[in-house]
């Protein structure tokens, strides 16, 4: 959900209210992805995503609510008006500092719904035969690696997470559409405490939506 690119307008999100319209995946996804596409139809959003026009309304609408995505007019297409929408910024990112002091329990369920969204990208890909799971093109990872980081180990962690942000968002209409996930947290700090060396858990998920 957090898209990070020099050129994009960013639009943060702290909101209590934000924060538990996000736990749920299809909403992350929608909004997600709408704030890559720009202003879309809801045909348009519903073929991007594979689900039924139909079954997006719902979300939509409490997307709105929540302040979200917003209508931008519409427009004709084969004789039927189409209602327009759009994401509020074009680079959505949560606001963990402020957002941890008005709802953890919230942050933990939007982060289980972008693993459970990897998850499912993966399980589908993984199916298709003409994804390419090897070489200099390849499409579809699972990577795990546990091991201990420094405090300048951690800021070129996060620099690499930040390019790499950079590099996954592109204009609607340029190669495919993929789902990156990663989850970065450190391990047993509560059992053993904050010391010099802290281990860390790195997670990243590449999956074909």
């Amino acid at each position: 959900m957090e898209r990070m690119a020099k050129s994009r307008t960013p639009y943060i999100i702290d909101s209590k209210k934000q924060l538990a319209v996000l736990v749920s995946a299809a909403r992350q996804e929608i909004v997600d992805v709408l704030a890559q596409m720009g202003t879309v139809s809801v045909t348009e959003l519903a073929a991007t995503l594979g689900r039924p026009a139909d079954a997006l309304y719902y979300h939509l609408r409490i997307l709105r609510t929540a302040g979200l995505i917003q209508e931008d007019g519409s427009r004709v297409t084969g004789g039927k008006r189409e209602s327009l929408f759009r994401a509020l910024g074009s680079e959505l990112r949560i606001d963990y500092e402020e957002s941890r002091r008005k709802s953890n329990r919230a942050l933990a369920g939007i982060a289980s719904s972008m693993l459970r969204l990897g998850i499912r990208d993966f399980r589908q890909a993984i199916q298709n035969e003409d994804v390419v799971v090897a070489g200099a093109k390849r499409e579809l990872w699972t990577f795990r690696k546990t091991g201990w980081l420094t405090p300048k180990d951690l800021v070129q962690i996060n620099e690499s997470i930040e390019r790499l942000g950079n590099a996954v968002s592109r204009p609607r209409g340029r190669g495919e559409l993929y789902g990156i996930t990663i989850l970065l947290t450190p391990l047993n700090r509560q059992r053993r405490g904050a010391s010099k060396k802290t281990r860390f858990n790195c997670r990243a998920k590449l999956g074909r939506r």
